[in-house]
C-alpha cells in the first residue's frame, strides 16, 4: 500500500464524516418527510466512487456501479425488514434487517456478479415488492409535523459511520476490486443511525414511516450510479461527478415533489 493511497483513504473518511454530518444537520432542520427524503439521498457512494476513481482510475470507478442497483434494492429489502420488525422489538429490527443485508451482500459476492441489466431489473422488483409490504401489508402510515432529532452522541455516530463507509469502500476496492467497491459505497449505515434517532425520539410507527420516504429518496442513488457510469469515461471525474451529483439530487427533488408529498 502506496504512501498516497493511505493519505486518500484518510482525506476519505475526514470528507466522508463532515459531508454525513452536514446532511444529518440539514435533516434536522426541517420536517420528518423531507429530513427522510435526506437520509436516503446519494452520500456515501457519492464519495465512494469519487474516490475509487481518484486512487485508482475512473474506469474502475464505472465498473464497481455495476453492482450498485442490485445492493440498492437489498436495501429495500433491509428497510422493509426494520419496518415490520420495529414494531416488536427495536433491537430485533436492525439486527434482522442487517442479518438479511449481509446474506444477500455475500450472495452477490460469492456469485462474482457482473451483469449490470439484472442489476437494475432485481432492483426494480426489490423496490417494488418492498414499497408494496410497506404500503399494502405493513400499512405503513405517512408521517407529519415532528422534525426528526439527532443527539450530539447519534450525530457523532453517523458522521463516524459515514466516513468508516467511504473508506471501507475505497479501501475494499483496492484490494477486493470494484464489486466489493461498489457493494459497501451503498452500505446502510445512514440509514442505520436514522432508524436508531426516530425511534427514540418519536416511537416505532413514526420512524416506519421515515424509512418509507427513505428508501423512495433512494432510488436517486440508482440514478446517480447510473449517471457515473455514463459520464466518468466521456466527461472525466469532477465533471462526471458534478452533472451526476445534478441528475440525481434532481431526481431526488422530484420524487419528493412528485410521490411523497402524494403520500400524504
Amino acid at each position: 500500500m502506496d504512501i498516497p493511497f493511505i493519505f486518500k483513504l484518510v482525506l476519505s473518511f475526514l470528507i466522508g464524516g463532515l459531508w454525513v454530518l452536514a446532511a444529518t444537520l440539514l435533516a434536522d432542520k426541517v420536517g420528518p418527510k423531507v429530513g427522510g427524503l435526506i437520509s436516503g439521498l446519494p452520500s456515501t457512494v457519492v464519495l465512494g466512487l469519487f474516490f475509487i476513481a481518484w486512487s485508482q482510475t475512473p474506469a474502475t470507478a464505472v465498473m464497481a456501479t455495476t453492482a450498485i442497483p442490485i445492493v440498492a434494492g437489498i436495501n429495500s429489502l433491509f428497510l422493509a425488514t426494520y419496518v415490520y420488525f420495529v414494531r416488536k422489538n427495536i433491537g430485533q429490527a436492525v439486527l434482522s434487517s442487517l442479518t438479511l443485508w449481509f446474506v444477500l451482500a455475500y450472495v452477490v459476492v460469492r456469485s462474482q456478479f457482473d451483469n449490470y441489466a439484472i442489476s437494475l431489473l432485481a432492483c426494480g422488483f426489490f423496490f417494488l415488492l418492498s414499497f408494496l409490504l410497506m404500503e399494502k401489508v405493513f400499512r405503513v402510515a405517512s408521517i407529519r409535523g415532528r422534525a426528526i432529532r439527532y443527539s450530539p452522541s447519534l450525530l457523532f455516530a453517523r458522521a463516524l459511520t459515514g466516513g468508516l463507509t467511504v473508506t471501507l469502500a475505497v479501501y475494499l476496492g483496492k484490494i477486493g476490486g470494484p464489486l466489493w467497491g461498489g457493494i459497501f459505497s451503498v452500505f446502510p449505515a445512514m440509514f442505520i443511525s436514522t432508524m436508531l434517532a426516530t425511534y427514540f425520539a418519536h416511537g416505532p410507527l413514526f420512524s416506519a414511516g421515515v424509512m418509507k420516504s427513505a428508501m423512495l429518496g433512494a432510488l436517486s442513488v440508482v440514478a446517480y450510479a447510473v449517471m457515473v457510469r455514463s459520464t466518468y469515461l466521456p466527461l472525466g471525474l469532477w465533471l462526471g461527478t458534478f452533472v451526476s451529483m445534478l441528475v440525481s439530487y434532481g431526481s431526488g427533488w422530484a420524487i419528493h415533489r412528485f410521490v411523497i408529498t402524494k403520500l400524504s
